[in-house]
């Protein structure tokens, strides 16, 4: 047997010895995942500090709370933004999001020249 086939052949069983270890390692968590996540009443049931809630009393919708403290803290520029800024036109969102990108691009260049100074 030439030495380069035998390296060959040991890196090949190392691979396989490997992938053999992988495959046996995973195995024994999925079985260890099943064992701890049985389905079970409890778990399924909110914790309401030993109440007894139905699951459709227990949420808050996320776009509620969004929305809730938009309006509630930034109530006077959202009216702003919408009653006097927005026009519906597409052209003048474009020439805003352009003068933004301006800001943007030369905001980085002259952090870029300030941090390599």
């Amino acid at each position: 047997m030439t030495p380069l086939l035998a390296s060959v052949l040991e890196a090949a069983f190392v691979v396989v010895l490997v992938l053999a270890i992988l495959l046996v390692a995973y195995g024994l968590s999925i079985k260890a995942t099943r064992a701890v996540m049985r389905s079970s009443e409890e778990k399924r049931r909110p914790f309401a500090c030993g109440e007894l809630l139905r699951p459709s009393e227990t949420g808050v919708p996320d776009a509620s709370m969004y929305w809730a403290i938009w309006r509630k803290l930034l109530r006077s520029l959202y009216n702003t933004l919408r009653e006097k800024v927005h026009t519906g036109v597409l052209s003048d969102w474009l020439f805003w999001m352009i003068i933004f990108m301006a800001v943007l691009a030369i905001t980085l260049v002259v952090v870029m020249i300030v941090w390599t100074c």
